[in-house]
């Protein structure tokens, strides 16, 4: 009984001793990890694992040829072994080998069609030899494979960036970064993709808003401004002395957040020169919004108060917010102010006309006053006594 359960307990033995060292690799502690695993190989039922352990330790240990040995180890006692194949295609791909590479994940996929991971690491080998395609379609079957795989989303954008596919590269960016909130690389993707979208917007606007023809615009958001580049055909000819007012004049009607000046670069298309280079305080010189400090306290304390009193501390923020260079605000506080005096107004108006009106209409069709003298009462009907038969006569 003791020699048959001898082999029943070692086996047991080295499943434990193989759990401790997964759980000594979690903890970083390789050489801890290292010395179990070499006790669990004489007697573990599937020693290729214990092999592609062995293998990843060394290869993070720096010894790229123990860890080769032990994954070509792993491959010959298990030739299914998609681990196996995965792990030494990685450390070929590390080297250089990159055929060496494909072949051992190609081996691991006919075995193993839908393993998501050799799908990814294909996919990024593809996208670095810039073949797309391939590369899309590597990612493509990762994620139908785990569609949880944050990485393979965001690479995917990659591979439709590099194509041309700015949309299907937004796309992906964003579902990278619904798996995985920590991945930058899709957030600083997305907004360098939306920081371009508006750089496009407002060169549109200025070319078409300034009217000018035959003249190429470029605007790019800066740090609190504009760079504004114009760019002109031989032979046409740009009035750079009106032109910054005529931007100055724009920008202020259009209100743009954190913008407060712009520099303005001019040159001839086609080359390098710079012909007209200035930068301009967009509020420099504009008058202070006016606060209308008389039509607020009006509305405050006499019209309608409850549409005065925020007027009122909009009007006394207006002066502080221009006086800190901040233009933008103090000129929505004072339309601000405009439409709440406004508003007030009109309230005020509607409720004294229609108190007017229910004035008139009480004078008009208001109920009489009820009347002193006793209500006449009509008498009732006489209804006629119905005949009566003659008695009949006593004989």
């Amino acid at each position: 009984m003791g020699l048959y359960l001898t082999p029943w307990w070692r086996r047991q033995q080295a499943r434990y001793h193989y759990r401790q060292a997964l759980t000594q690799i979690r903890k970083g502690n390789v050489d801890a990890a290292l010395a179990v695993l070499l006790q669990a190989l004489d007697n573990y039922p599937c020693p290729a694992d214990i092999h592609v352990e062995l293998g990843k330790i060394h290869w993070q240990r720096g010894d790229t040829a123990a860890a080769l040995e032990h994954f070509t180890t792993a491959i010959a006692q298990d030739p299914t072994s998609a681990r196996a194949y995965g792990n030494r295609g990685l450390l070929y791909c590390q080297q250089g080998e990159q055929a060496r590479a494909f072949a051992d994940w190609q081996l691991a996929l006919e075995h193993h069609p839908g393993h998501a991971l050799i799908h990814y690491n294909r996919g990024l080998l593809h996208f670095r030899q810039q073949n797309y395609p391939a590369a899309l379609a590597d990612f493509d079957s990762a994620l139908a494979a785990n569609p949880n795989l944050a990485e393979a989303y965001l690479h995917r954008g990659h591979a439709h960036e590099q194509l041309g596919h700015a949309a299907a590269a937004a796309h992906n960016w964003e579902l990278a970064l619904c798996n995985d909130l920590n991945l930058d690389q899709a957030r600083l993707k997305l907004h360098h993709l939306h920081q371009a979208h508006r750089d496009r917007l407002l060169s549109q606007r200025l070319l078409r808003e300034l009217g000018l023809r035959q003249i190429a615009i470029e605007a790019k958001y800066q740090d609190g401004g504009l760079q504004i580049q114009v760019y002109r055909p031989i032979g046409v000819g740009i009035n750079y002395f009106t032109l910054p007012n005529q931007i100055r004049a724009l920008l202020i009607r259009w209100q743009l957040d954190d913008v407060h000046s712009f520099d303005l670069i001019g040159q001839v298309q086609d080359q390098p020169t710079v012909e007209w280079r200035g930068s301009y305080k967009l509020f420099q010189g504009q008058p202070c919004p006016p606060a209308r400090w008389h039509r607020v306290l009006l509305t405050a304390f006499v019209i309608f108060p409850p549409l005065g009193i925020p007027a009122l501390a909009y009007a006394m923020n207006l002066r502080q917010a221009y006086r800190q260079g901040d233009y933008i605000t103090a000129l929505r506080a004072s339309k601000a102010i405009q439409g709440l005096c406004r508003a007030g107004g009109i309230a005020s108006l509607t409720l004294v006309t229609l108190l007017v009106s229910y004035w008139g209409y009480q004078r008009l069709y208001g109920t009489p006053e009820a009347s002193a003298a006793p209500v006449q009462l009509l008498p009732a009907p006489v209804v006629p006594a119905k005949p009566q038969a003659p008695a009949a006569a006593d004989s």
